[in-house]
């Protein structure tokens, strides 16, 4: 249940700011804003490159082994290719694609709440989340593919390719999507406010989440226009809430208007 794309940039000494930003709006532990497991991609933030695009069950935990605030063995993350990087850049960035909460995956660091409420029958592999962590290896594949059609080649700080189901489903169209990774022009995919901001701002937080049921009916019902999606997701929240229309409220804040700065 894929559908938005949040883009950020930070600084080296920026780097708990951003584990614990993407931690709150992807914990494994609530069910608040979207699922942990997601596709995420590091980029040069000067040259507009993509450096590396990768998948987490865990997006926080990950993030954290990548910059050295997690140990984990050298040839498992990408920490040297980080600390090289900030040698001779003050900036780099980095991007999230999100999944509704509803494809929450089992993770080591909410095995035990889960397996608190389900019943003694409870396996990860039969847990329906599980879902999301078989779709963030798809896509990766795509991603990383559709890149390699554009390019020639995959990512600089890939080794692989990923899936190889992701690889065959693959197009040039794809990189349509690589490409909103290192976008701040509007986009219906793109979120408004970048990782921090979202973490800092539950109003904006809820909008985003909001959007992101447009956005997967965009991805889900090939040929439905961002408008129409949206119109659809307004029509249902009335009829299911009577008195609660979050776009209304988007409109006349004229979010859909605001300009993401990283």
């Amino acid at each position: 249940m894929f559908g938005t794309i949040i883009v950020d940039a930070y600084k080296f000494d920026e780097r708990v700011d951003m584990a614990e930003a993407i931690d709150y709006l992807c914990s494994p532990c609530d069910n608040y804003v979207w699922a942990s497991a997601g596709v995420y991609c590091f980029w040069d933030y000067y040259k507009k490159k993509v450096l590396y695009i990768g998948l987490a069950a865990d997006l926080s935990d990950r993030f954290r082994q990548h910059n050295g605030l997690r140990k984990v063995k050298s040839n498992s993350c990408k920490w040297a290719y980080i600390q090289d990087y900030f040698k001779s850049n003050d900036k780099i960035g980095y991007s999230i694609l999100v999944q509704s909460p509803l494809s929450q995956p089992i993770t080591h660091r909410n095995k035990k709440i889960y397996e608190g409420f389900l019943d003694e029958e409870f396996s990860v592999e039969n847990y329906v989340g599980q879902e999301g962590e078989q779709n963030i290896k798809l896509v990766e594949g795509i991603l990383i593919e559709a890149f390699r059609k554009i390019k020639g080649q995959i990512p600089v700080w890939n080794k692989i390719g990923g899936s190889i189901e992701g690889q065959a489903r693959a197009s040039f169209n794809s990189y349509s999507l690589v490409k909103g990774f290192m976008n701040i022009e509007p986009s219906p995919f793109i979120s408004k406010c970048s990782i921090r901001e979202l973490s800092d701002n539950p109003k904006y937080c809820w909008y985003e989440n909001w959007l992101h049921g447009a956005r997967m009916m965009m991805l889900s019902m090939g040929g439905i226009s961002y408008l129409e999606a949206i119109r659809v997701q307004q029509r249902f929240q009335i009829d299911t809430f009577k008195t609660i229309d979050t776009y209304k409220d988007i409109e006349n804040e004229g979010y859909l208007n605001k300009v993401l700065k990283i």
